[in-house]
């Protein structure tokens, strides 16, 4: 695999912002998500974006992350960022803090058809899914990923991590609406394609469409893979593989309709109704894996995994390998 090289940024091709037009978002408050569904100031349905800062999982609304591309703040004492790009339909989760500095980030342009990330210290700009810095004093340099960050429901994500707690950030009604707006258009299938977007690109796999969605995932060691939503689709939503030596559950949950993946022993897997059963007498329901006793498996393992649109997963893991239904 040929992972892209910060070394290798076309300054060409990039869209650089002089100044921030939408400013990161701030947390106003930290609330248990249990108590928010229970006061009724979210629905079940409501989607979010997870991830973990060391051992405490943490929400934040997905509209929020569309409309500031970027939240930056504090978790149990260790700051975190997070970036999400509606172009792409990926982000990442990172400590924002490079040689013992903490950075300040915001979304400052294009490139290669994704955001790019600016940090304020030192003016360098950085590639919002791999962490790397690409152009600016501190090229090179890498920040550290903390988790994946996975597309739920409020549901999934209380389910999955009963002590989770969600991040709040206020939205005027019109930056709401313009939110809604661009999230609308992050959820089509084929979205009007900008031309300007079109001149940042300096890599295009054609072996898929650019614009298809899926699931990537790929390991430490430099192995990856991608798998487009409609070849699950044509395997009833579940596939069981071998991935980089290890047995791997993708599968597209039923009530979200996003791709994720999970670490398995298992070698069959069938839909019951709205869960997802395997011969090891475990389940996956509301996006979390339960145990044969019906237990909550806290810490199920899962690869690092990335639900985006092909082009940008392309770019990021070059050379990867793409699944196909038989």
């Amino acid at each position: 695999m040929n992972d892209i090289d910060p070394q290798s940024f076309r300054l060409s091709r990039a869209y650089l912002r002089q100044t921030t037009v939408y400013q990161p978002g701030k947390l106003a408050r930290l609330t248990p998500l249990q108590t928010c569904l229970d006061s009724g100031s979210i629905t079940p349905e409501t989607a979010l974006m997870v991830f973990s800062v060391g051992d405490h999982p943490i929400a934040l609304p997905t509209l929020s992350l569309v409309y500031h591309h970027v939240v930056q703040d504090l978790l149990a004492g260790q700051p975190w960022m997070v970036s999400f790009c509606s172009v792409c339909n990926g982000g990442g989760a990172f400590s924002p803090v490079v040689d013992g500095r903490t950075l300040t980030f915001s979304e400052r342009g294009f490139y290669d058809a994704m955001i790019l990330l600016y940090d304020d210290q030192t003016g360098s700009y950085w590639d919002h899914l791999r962490g790397w810095c690409l152009h600016g004093t501190l090229r090179g340099q890498q920040l550290s990923r903390l988790s994946n960050l996975l597309h739920m429901t409020a549901r999934q994500a209380v389910t999955a991590h009963p002590t989770i707690v969600l991040g709040e950030t206020h939205l005027t009604p019109e930056q709401a609406a313009e939110g809604q707006e661009d999230d609308a258009w992050r959820r089509e299938a084929q979205p009007e394609w900008s031309p300007r977007l079109t001149e940042t690109l300096t890599f295009d796999d054609l072996r898929l469409p650019r614009l298809s969605v899926g699931l990537g995932i790929w390991t430490a060691r430099g192995t990856s893979r991608y798998y487009p939503l409609t070849d699950l689709n044509a395997q009833d939503n579940a596939v069981l593989d071998t991935f980089d030596g290890r047995q791997v559950l993708v599968y597209v949950d039923r009530e979200s309709g996003t791709p994720a993946a999970f670490y398995t022993t298992a070698s069959r897997a069938h839909w019951e109704r709205d869960a997802l059963v395997l011969n090891t007498g475990e389940l996956v329901r509301d996006g979390a894996l339960f145990d044969r006793a019906g237990q909550l498996v806290a810490e199920a393992e899962r690869p690092l995994q990335l639900f985006s649109r092909w082009f940008a997963f392309a770019a990021k893991y070059r050379g990867c390998s793409i699944y196909r239904a038989p």
